[in-house]
């Protein structure tokens, strides 16, 4: 008995410190982001004071909507069996929701870009959206390249 007590306590330490490490890293790539894009967009203090809050929730709600996408809509696809034995009726359900989904998302980004042509020009718009496609292709290229590492030390 003690020792499944200490096998429990043992699981649930190392499940605590895995998501507490999963949040410093997202944590660290937030904060790397909005580094890069405030010395890619050259913000002032004024104009970061108010691009941020208006950036953060936008972008939060934007991701929150693409992991339903990609993740909520697939997991119930592989529960319903998998695409293959989907009926047709099913699929066009699936379409139909991922669909509403993404004119959720394009909602979303003609909010922000909307409420952002009130603190920023729109010059600076486009250089966001330049900034934001780069900071993903460094991201994922450093990602790769630790992957990488990651094999070659195995």
């Amino acid at each position: 008995m003690k020792n499944l007590l200490f096998l429990l306590f043992l699981i649930l330490l190392t499940s605590h410190s895995v998501v507490a490490q999963k949040q410093l890293k997202r944590q660290r790539i937030k904060a790397l982001k909005t580094s890069f894009i405030t010395n890619s967009l050259d913000l002032t203090p004024k104009e970061a004071e108010k691009f941020w809050p208006i950036y953060n929730m936008y972008s939060d709600s934007i991701q929150s909507l693409k992991v339903s996408l990609e993740n909520g809509i697939q997991r119930k696809i592989q529960i319903a069996g998998g695409i293959e034995s989907l009926s047709e009726k099913q699929a066009e359900n699936f379409i139909s929701k991922m669909s509403n989904i993404e004119q959720q998302i394009t909602d979303h980004q003609l909010k922000l870009i909307n409420e952002l042509s009130t603190i920023i020009s729109f010059k600076k718009i486009i250089k966001l959206k330049k900034a934001q496609r780069e900071f993903n292709r460094r991201i994922l290229r450093e990602y790769g390249r630790r992957r990488q590492l990651g094999k070659q030390r195995q």
